[in-house]
């Protein structure tokens, strides 16, 4: 049996901008949401007879799901339907409407049939359908932020921009998000992929002093900015001698090498956003800490200063604007900690760490992209600057809040001692370590968080709206 559903969302731009804004390259991966592992393989691009083919992951394995273009109305309308894929029948229309100037509601009507219908209807229905209604709440609230967020820097210049780190949890999205904006992005990455001509993506390995192949940057065009995310991920393995001087190889002496490699290259950026972490001030207890706060004491607080004034260093030499971002915790269901802390969750065996006093700063991955394309465009900030929600919780709070959106138990805490056991040091300075770090650099300025409470941050990245 067909199933008809429809979605509406108001827009704060005409509807031939959010039309337009449909036919960038990187929109399929910006409206995915963040617990879905779809890929776009393929695409020809929004016409018709324009085909896709999209990656679904299943119990079966991956699935290609091969999408056709119709009806085609430029500016006000189109169409997609499946030619082969896991419906019986599916069809996606995206109607743009015009409420007044400056603004413009999209309908989302989408008609399906699941196989083997009406008795998958029976038992897997009601599943297809809150689903659909979670993925449409996260399309159109994406859409809706972005499109305002983008129309606040309508009068910003297009930049060229380069970013390290581009296949990270913070880079994919970035790169994605920035070409949604108008920029020219260039990715980095330390190895070759099939698709690097294609995707802009330069082959550096930073722990050389120039690139394998930098021939995406070497066109004769002007280098604008670079934001620098790369380096070994904190938590990725324990703490041995080894592990932490790959920690701070990957930070001090790779952002010396893209530095004075791009120097060599002849390419000056006017802006160079690096990343840093709040791990700069130590475990500092109940302490609100801003950027005027003291260095703490331990290994993060040391990487994180030497790392900040490796960064810093592109003043000097290329004259530029510097901005050291420092990150804690970012929230999303693609990756990071709160992917790690999920399955445990959801079996009903998560728990507090340790007392679960510890004050844990973190941030949405989305607040992260628009507070980066803010500092771009903002030409009186620079120095350091905590990119955190402005409302830190304690690590007992995220458990309870966590697993109330999941709905399920919390009562097994892994003791101070267990971690300690299991972790080593990276324990003390990551887990069981107080950081109540407030933005207040970003807010001084006028900076906005779409999702400032943790609830908001979960509720979206997790689809429990």
């Amino acid at each position: 049996m067909q199933r008809e559903l429809l979605f509406r969302v108001s827009l704060p731009v005409e509807a031939e901008r959010a039309y337009a804004w449909h036919e960038n390259d990187s929109a399929f991966n910006r409206l995915r949401p963040a617990w879905d592992s779809t890929r776009m393989l393929s695409t020809e691009g929004i016409r018709n007879g324009g085909r896709a083919v999209i990656a679904l992951r299943s119990p079966l394995g991956t699935l290609n799901w091969h999408a056709e273009h119709f009806n085609v109305q430029p500016g006000r309308e189109f169409s997609d339907r499946q030619l082969r894929g896991p419906f019986r029948f599916w069809q996606h229309t995206h109607q743009f409407n015009a409420i007044s100037a400056g603004s413009s509601e999209l309908v989302d009507i989408v008609r399906y049939e699941l196989p083997f219908s009406p008795l998958s209807d029976f038992f897997a229905g009601w599943f297809v359908r809150r689903q659909l209604r979670a993925m449409f709440a996260y399309r159109h609230r994406i859409l809706s932020d972005d499109l305002s967020f983008w129309n606040s820097l309508r009068e910003q210049r297009k930049m060229r921009i380069l970013v390290t780190g581009s296949r990270g949890l913070i880079g994919r999205e970035l790169v994605a998000f920035l070409r949604m904006g108008g920029h020219e992005v260039i990715g980095m990455s330390r190895s070759a992929s099939a698709n690097s001509a294609a995707d802009s993506t330069v082959q550096w390995d930073l722990m050389r002093p120039v690139p394998q192949n930098a021939t995406p940057l070497l066109d004769g065009k002007a280098l604008d900015a670079v934001i620098h995310l790369a380096g070994e991920g904190i938590a990725e393995k324990r703490w041995t001698s080894k592990q932490k001087q790959i920690l701070y190889e990957t930070r001090i002496r790779a952002t010396e090498n893209l530095i004075n490699g791009l120097n060599t290259l002849g390419l000056r950026p006017k802006v160079f956003i690096s990343a840093s972490g709040v791990g700069y001030y130590g475990d500092s207890g109940d302490s609100i800490l801003t950027e005027n706060s003291p260095m703490g004491q331990g290994f993060l607080a040391g990487l994180a200063r030497d790392w900040e004034a490796a960064a810093q260093k592109a003043e000097t030499i290329f004259a530029a604007r510097c901005v050291q971002v420092r990150l804690s915790t970012v929230l999303s269901a693609h990756g990071g900690a709160l992917e790690k802390m999920l399955l445990p969750f959801k079996m009903g065996v998560g728990g507090r760490l340790g007392s679960g006093r510890q004050w844990m700063s973190w941030v949405a991955l989305d607040d992260v992209l628009y507070a980066i394309a803010f500092l771009l465009s903002s030409d009186a900030l620079s120095g350091p600057m905590n990119l955190v929600s402005p409302q830190p919780v304690t690590n007992e709070e995220l458990t309870r809040t966590l697993s109330a959106l999941l709905r399920r138990p919390a009562i097994l805490p892994a003791p101070s001692f267990a971690l300690r056991l299991a972790l080593g040091e990276m324990a003390d300075e990551l887990l069981l370590c107080s950081q109540r770090a407030i933005p207040e650099a970003l807010l001084a300025a006028g900076f906005v968080f779409r999702h400032a409470s943790l609830s908001s941050a979960l509720q979206h990245t997790l689809g429990k709206n």
